[in-house]
């Protein structure tokens, strides 16, 4: 049996998830005029998922929390 806890953020996230999370990149990327194919871009998402998966569920904050970094 497994001992170990499982926390939210070894949960897989799911497509509505992801949805989600694209929405606030595309946003943050748009506003700040990064490219989406670029290093930065990929630097952001994987700050947005790591945000989400902290807790951070609302779209609002999730977008000024990305917007905070970059």
């Amino acid at each position: 049996m497994l001992e170990t806890p499982i926390h939210p953020r070894d949960l897989p996230l799911f497509s509505d998830d992801l949805d989600r999370l694209e929405k606030v990149l595309d946003t943050v990327c748009q506003d700040r005029g990064i490219n989406l194919r670029s290093q930065q871009a990929e630097r952001l998402g994987a700050l947005i998922i790591q945000l989400y998966r902290q807790g951070v569920k609302d779209d609002t904050k999730l977008l000024a929390l990305a917007r905070a970094y970059f």
